[in-house]
């Protein structure tokens, strides 16, 4: 099964005051470690995003249709352009997802609209696989504003997959980098 990765790179940062894609963690940026946990699994890579500063990472940048709609409209983005049915959505400030994960989400896409790790503190849909057969239903969640991910969650043909022994035994899998605290912790 080919695989795009689509890197969610377009929010607004502003616990961390500025791009956090271009913030260096072990002096690599977040954009490029995000890339190359993409590399590993996926055959494309798209990056979504409306900062042109992105587009010096060489892969394709793919900016919101729907503009100022969340994680919701990039993930919508990437997916009308993708040219792959399943497609491995990662937040860029997730840096420390393991390839491996990425693998274990693709076995489990079946008949699925999307697979979505969960765990004792919740679901990842920031970390997960969707299938372009979610477009339409994205889609009418954006034009109605109903744009929280754990809506869409619910209106899909969605597979939960328990993920709770990858976080034991990668305690940091589901980590996000939020604030500027978040980067000085980790790069210790």
């Amino acid at each position: 099964m080919q695989i795009t990765g689509i890197i969610l790179s377009g929010g607004l940062s502003k616990r961390m005051g500025t791009d956090k894609a271009l913030l260096k963690l072990n002096q690599t940026t977040l954009m490029e470690n995000a890339i190359k946990i993409c590399q590993k699994t996926c055959e494309k890579i798209l990056i979504s995003s409306d900062n042109p500063a992105h587009q010096k990472f060489g892969y394709p940048t793919i900016t919101d249709v729907y503009k100022n709609c969340g994680p919701l409209s990039g993930i919508y983005s990437g997916l009308e352009k993708s040219e792959t049915e399943w497609n491995f959505v990662l937040s860029v400030d997730a840096a420390f997802v393991e390839p491996d994960f990425i693998k274990e989400l693709s076995k489990n896409t079946f008949k699925f609209d999307a697979v979505i790790p969960i765990h004792n503190n919740g679901k990842e849909p920031l970390v997960s696989m969707f299938n372009k057969s979610a477009i339409p239903v994205i889609k009418n969640h954006l034009e109605t504003g109903n744009l929280r991910l754990h809506n869409l969650i619910n209106n899909i043909n969605c597979k939960l997959f328990n993920s709770q022994d990858w976080v034991e035994k990668y305690p940091r899998i589901f980590h996000n980098l939020n604030s500027p605290g978040d980067i000085k912790i980790v790069s210790k």
